[in-house]
């Protein structure tokens, strides 16, 4: 913290429904970028009683949407889509709608799940997978993919999905999703909304499961943290929630910290 300043973060401007858009727009770049939009409470917390949406509200929704429209890829742990009855991912022009990947290593996804046999929908998996569960998920019009060999290998997934042409990658979760893809280093941005309330109880965080190596402590700010970010933009709304976009420091960002 330059000579133990801080500033005042405060309202600047209005922004519309439509400003959106270009607010939380990715980067304009040709390799792929890699965000997560995701929710959680003051103290948090990811889900209230085991789901994510109660956190939510209309400000959350709109954002939610917005990053859907944005994205060519939306990833999501196959447990995360059943759990919260996920559906093909839709268009609201006449844009094409983004692909929805469901990854899954254990390819535990029931029968009466029609979304993973949908068009425009892909099983990111492993290699090791349950070869009974494969078939079975093939013979039902399932498209799947081998991103790793133990486990659904992150960086490998991201790489699939750019040799596809989807280089606007966004994570919706779950938090055990989030975490494999931070630990991997290929997060470049987070989107959070801040929900004003707090959640109590044990829930986990928006990012839980995978750890990485403590950097070394003799560093300066940020690189001494574990996975440090930036906050580039704060929007905030009558309901009291907060939209947050953070961007992953990379080793040698010379603007870190400031």
């Amino acid at each position: 913290m330059d000579d133990g300043l801080m500033f005042l973060m405060q309202k600047a401007t209005d922004i519309t429904e439509s400003d959106l858009a270009r607010v939380f727009a990715f980067p304009a770049t040709s390799a792929p970028t890699v965000r997560a939009t995701m929710v959680a409470s003051i103290d948090g917390a990811a889900t209230i009683d085991g789901r994510s949406g109660i956190l939510g509200g209309d400000g959350d929704q709109l954002v939610f949407h917005t990053m859907r429209r944005l994205a060519d890829a939306i990833v999501v742990g196959a447990k995360t889509a059943i759990l919260e009855g996920y559906g093909p991912a839709k268009s609201d022009d006449d844009t094409p709608p983004p692909t929805l990947v469901l990854t899954s290593r254990s390819l535990d996804i029931p029968d009466d799940f029609t979304t993973a046999a949908a068009p425009n929908v892909l099983i990111a998996t492993c290699a090791s997978a349950p070869a009974d569960a494969r078939e079975r998920l093939t013979a039902a019009g399932a498209t799947l993919v081998d991103c790793g060999t133990d486990d659904v290998d992150p960086a490998a997934l991201v790489a699939e999905l750019a040799s596809r042409g989807l280089n606007r990658i966004d994570i919706e979760g779950g938090p055990r999703l989030l975490a494999s893809f931070a630990a991997a280093g290929v997060l470049d941005q987070l989107i959070l909304t801040v929900s004003p309330t707090l959640a109590l109880g044990d829930a986990p965080r928006i990012a839980h499961g995978a750890e990485v190596p403590l950097p070394d402590q003799e560093l300066p700010l940020p690189f001494r943290l574990p996975r440090p970010m930036r906050a580039t933009t704060v929007l905030g709304d009558d309901d009291g929630f907060l939209y947050q976009l953070w961007e992953t420091v990379r080793d040698g960002d010379a603007t870190a910290g400031r």
